[in-house]
């Protein structure tokens, strides 16, 4: 009985043994060269507003997560360096009395271990983000407040090629976002297609 439980797993592992090599390309022999893709998001953000004169206290901070989008392009150094740039779109997240939207834009060092099938990889840069935060106060008006500014992130990830000038990426991501009036630690996990030109 447990040997017939056993054998779609083997199955698949070994369909996916014969498949990948086929579709993979040798990392160590890629050339130098842009690339640019996208794909979904899905972020867990963390929102705590700062208790000020004009603003909620702790009592309005919350968790949210959505799923959204973002899109990346870069340039390829040799099989180890890259710079990336991104945008990311954070979406909202809401609470009962309060709404918190974020976006930004991403300039990052990645280094890839150039492996010949898969291809992990680690970057690190600056995160250029802008916030809008909504709660509602006790007599039904609405308090706002708008933040930007410049922080460091960081992600892992992993490259899989899905053919010669195609690579199907998912990555981990963690942004944290220290503004005057609200701060946000976001944790995102995407999954994305790279097109090699």
């Amino acid at each position: 009985m447990k040997s017939s439980k056993l054998i779609w797993p083997l199955l698949a592992l070994g369909g996916a043994a014969v498949a990948l090599p086929a579709a993979a390309q040798d990392y160590a022999q890629k050339e130098p060269g842009f690339f640019a893709g996208g794909g979904a998001i899905y972020t867990r953000a963390k929102n705590e507003f700062y208790s000020t004169a004009d603003f909620p206290t702790d009592d309005e901070d919350f968790d949210d997560d959505r799923v959204s989008w973002k899109a990346l392009a870069g340039f390829r150094f040799n099989p180890v360096l890259s710079i990336e740039g991104q945008y990311v779109d954070f979406g909202d997240a809401e609470s009962n009395t309060a709404r918190a939207e974020a976006d930004g834009w991403t300039a990052a060092l990645v280094a890839d271990l150039p492996l010949r099938y898969v291809q992990p990889y680690a970057k690190a840069g600056a995160l250029f983000w802008n916030t809008d935060a909504h709660v509602r106060g006790g007599l039904s008006d609405t308090l706002r407040a708008s933040d930007d500014g410049t922080d460091f992130f960081w992600g892992l990830g992993l490259r899989v090629p899905l053919g010669e000038a195609v690579d199907l990426r998912a990555e981990y991501e963690r942004y944290d976002l220290d503004g005057d009036h609200v701060e946000t630690r976001i944790d995102a996990a995407s999954l994305n297609l790279q097109f090699n030109f």
